[in-house]
C-alpha cells in the first residue's frame, strides 16, 4: 500500500508542473497584451494632444492681429505640416493658413514693388535736379565771372553740355490756362551766355529741357524766378 501512494505522488508532480507552466504562460500573455493596450492608449492620448495643439496653433496663425513675422508664421506652419497628423479639421485649418499666408506674401511683394518704384522715382528726381543744378551753375558762373577772359572760358565749358552753339533758348515770360506759355524772342545758347557775360546777372531757373540720344541738350526753357 505504501508503494502505491508513493507512485501516485511521483505521477502527480509533472502534472502540477504543466499546470503551473500553463498558468505562467496565461498570466504572461495577459500581461503582454495589457502592455500593448496601455502603449496604444498612451499613443492615442499623445496623438490627440498633438492634434489639439496643432489646431490651437493654426487658429492662432489665422488671427489678423498675430504679431509674428511672415517668415515665423511660415516656419510654424511647415512644422505642423511635417507632423502629418491626418486629421480633417487640421488639414482644413492648414489650407486656410496656406491661403492667408499666400495673400500676405502677395501684399508684401506689392509693397516691396511700390517702395522700389518710389525709391527709383526719388533717385531719378535727385539725378534730374543734380543735372539742372549743374546747368544752372554754368549760367551763374558766366554771369559772375571776374573778367572777360574768365567769362569766355566758362562759356566754353557751358557749351560742352549742348549739342551745338545754335541750341534754342526759350525764355518764358508768362504762363496761363492749361500750361500755356508766352515766350520772349528766341535766342541761341551761345548768344544767351554772351548776354549773361554782359549783364552780369542770372535770375532765371530751368522750366524745361530736352536731350538728344547722346545726353546733349537740344532745347532749354528758362523762366523768371
Amino acid at each position: 500500500m505504501k508503494s502505491s501512494g508513493t507512485f501516485t505522488r511521483i505521477i502527480s508532480i509533472p502534472h502540477l508542473m504543466i499546470i503551473l507552466l500553463a498558468l505562467f504562460i496565461a498570466v504572461g500573455g495577459t500581461s503582454c497584451k495589457s502592455k500593448k493596450k496601455i502603449a496604444a492608449e498612451k499613443a492615442a492620448i499623445e496623438l490627440a494632444s498633438k492634434i489639439e495643439k496643432a489646431k490651437a496653433a493654426l487658429r492662432d496663425l489665422l488671427r489678423d492681429d498675430n504679431p509674428k513675422t511672415w517668415q515665423q508664421k511660415r516656419s510654424e506652419l511647415d512644422k505642423i505640416i511635417a507632423m502629418q497628423l491626418r486629421d480633417p479639421e487640421v488639414e482644413d485649418l492648414i489650407n486656410q493658413v496656406e491661403a492667408k499666408l499666400e495673400k500676405e506674401r502677395q501684399e508684401m511683394l506689392r509693397k516691396q514693388e511700390e517702395e522700389a518704384r518710389k525709391k527709383a522715382e526719388l533717385e531719378a528726381l535727385k539725378q534730374k535736379q543734380a543735372m539742372l543744378d549743374n546747368i544752372n551753375s554754368h549760367f551763374y558762373a558766366v554771369a559772375t565771372a571776374t573778367s572777360i577772359d574768365d567769362a569766355n572760358l566758362k562759356i566754353q565749358r557751358a557749351l560742352s553740355l549742348y549739342a551745338s552753339k545754335e541750341v534754342p533758348v526759350l525764355v518764358v515770360v508768362s504762363k496761363y490756362g492749361n500750361n500755356q506759355k508766352d515766350y520772349d524772342r528766341p535766342t541761341t545758347i551761345e548768344s544767351y551766355l554772351n548776354y549773361l557775360k554782359d549783364v552780369k546777372k542770372y535770375n532765371k531757373q530751368i522750366e524745361d529741357i530736352k536731350y538728344d540720344d547722346f545726353g546733349k541738350i537740344i532745347e532749354i526753357e528758362l523762366i523768371q524766378k
